[in-house]
């Protein structure tokens, strides 16, 4: 399994031109598995792998990875109604990202969907920014030998 290449593939997900903007809102700038250490333009997209599971069976693992999809959609701008409007407008083609490729291309992907998400304010590099904290699920399988 390589961790990399699965985080990789869901940033995909998020790129401009595999994702359209709501009516009236700026694309996504740039979506990454590679943590950059500053955010350059927003709306920018972080997919980081927090934790997973593992589970033995018969030739194989069967991977319960879970991702965080940081969507970083602006600095704070003193605005909150308008931040407020974008954030609710983006909700919906954020979490539908997956659904078209849940394998995202990737031999031994199952499946990887959004199962939990919750607005956040992010401290990024000293900026704030108000943003979707999307927790998706990859499931990932591979065949292996064991020895006893």
């Amino acid at each position: 399994m390589n961790a990399l290449t699965i985080a990789d593939a869901l940033a995909t997900k998020y790129l401009a031109a595999n994702l359209t903007a709501p009516t009236g809102y700026k694309a996504i700038s740039n979506s990454t598995a590679r943590m950059p250490n500053a955010i350059p333009t927003s709306p920018y997209v972080i997919v980081i792998l927090t934790e997973g599971s593992v589970v033995l069976g018969a030739g194989e693992l069967n991977h319960a990875m879970e991702f965080h999809v940081w969507f970083h959609y602006a600095k704070h701008t003193g605005d909150l109604a308008r931040d407020m409007t974008a954030m609710l407008s983006w909700l919906g083609v954020l979490l539908a990202a997956t659904w078209t490729d849940m394998d995202l291309g990737v031999s031994g992907i199952r499946k990887a969907y959004p199962t939990d998400y919750r607005l956040a304010v992010f401290t990024y590099a000293g900026v704030e920014y108000y943003g979707w904290d999307i927790t998706l699920v990859v499931d990932f399988r591979e065949t292996v030998s064991l020895a006893a």
